[in-house]
């Protein structure tokens, strides 16, 4: 039967063979831990042991090809396809695994490098604390404490007509217990390039909520109730790997940050999930019946604004009264010339 040997059906016994073979091969060096501690000839050892055992499976597939009839040959090509795929299938999913433990440990040691760097040569330290109790003490001076209790209790404080920016950054309290900030930063490097000169730290207190732990003086983000889980910052700026956020809502100043960190919601998006808005102005600022200047007012008596839908710098909002019914809609004018013209509510 030597005429099979140049058949279509026996070449590709061949090529199933050889493929085959080489995963045996590869297998095979895995099993006898071939190459192991020798650095990088290791991969090189494993792939020589592929290649003998894809050759030797080729010289199989001929003798094979000479002695056997069609029928064997078919049914071999078979179970060579089906080999192969197990085979390749075996290795893509180990290979997806050692990239994600090699992923993990990357961020680890990245984190771990970035503590110490702090650690090591802070620029703008926490200051001292103020005993709060006998059995607590805080890194953020007695100061600053009060000003994050005000703002804690009075959400509204500055949102005023000031520079709106781009929209709202969302920390994720829950899954990450330190927001890095960084300074001057360089455009074409990763995140992972640059060294982060303070941050902002979390932990649980005795009742397993969560607190800040520690904290750069010169704080005051846009919006913080840790109770809801709601630390804001401001957004200015987005680049690829950072966003630069309002850090103090008293004096503009801002800083960098990993948008990884939490979630960035534009200004439209942010404000139809608020609870309710107001005007900025009542006396000047009116509830029109379509979104142009020119409209007539809404004449209603409502206590509530709540946002419905956004066009270009026009809300839509039901109208709420005192009584918490829904007594209508209006339009009304939420920015001009990159200003905010409402001041919104998260919570009710």
């Amino acid at each position: 039967m030597a005429h099979q040997a140049l058949k279509p059906y026996s070449f590709l016994l061949y090529f199933l063979a050889f493929i085959t073979s080489f995963f045996i091969g590869l297998t095979y060096a895995g099993i006898v831990e071939a190459g192991k501690g020798q650095m990088l000839a290791g991969g090189a050892i494993v792939l020589g042991y592929g290649v003998i055992g894809a050759f030797f499976g080729l010289i199989l597939a001929i003798f094979i090809a000479v002695k056997a009839n069609r029928s064997l040959i078919m049914k071999l090509n078979i179970f060579l396809a089906l080999a192969i795929v197990v085979f390749f299938s075996y290795y893509t999913i180990n290979y997806q695994k050692r990239q994600k433990v090699k992923e993990k440990e990357k961020i680890e040691q990245e984190k771990q490098r970035q503590e110490r760097r702090l650690k090591k040569n802070p620029t703008a330290p926490a200051m001292e604390a103020e005993p709060i109790n006998s059995n607590e003490t805080s890194s953020i001076n007695y100061n600053h404490a009060k000003l994050l209790a005000l703002l804690t209790k009075n959400d509204n404080l500055s949102q005023d007509n000031s520079e709106m920016g781009l929209g709202i950054f969302s920390l994720n309290i829950y899954e990450n217990k330190t927001l890095y900030f960084y300074g001057n930063i360089n455009y074409e490097k990763a995140l992972n390039d640059h060294t982060p000169y303070d941050s902002i730290t979390f932990k649980h207190d005795k009742y397993n909520n969560i607190v800040i732990a520690t904290a750069p003086p010169w704080l005051v983000p846009e919006h913080l109730k840790l109770d809801y889980g709601i630390l804001c910052f401001k957004v200015r700026t987005v680049i690829r790997d950072f966003a630069e956020v309002e850090v103090n809502k008293t004096n503009g100043q801002t800083s960098y940050i990993s948008p990884q960190a939490g979630n960035i919601q534009y200004w439209p998006e942010f404000l139809l999930h608020v609870h309710s808005i107001e005007f900025l102005n009542p006396e000047t600022q009116n509830v029109k019946h379509r979104p142009f200047g020119y409209a007539d007012n809404v004449n209603s008596n409502f206590e509530l604004m709540q946002p419905i839908a956004i066009k270009q710098d026009w809300i839509l909002v039901k109208l709420i009264d005192n009584s918490y019914k829904n007594i209508g809609t209006g339009w009304i004018k939420w920015r001009e010339n990159g200003k905010l013209l409402v001041r919104y509510s998260l919570l009710c």
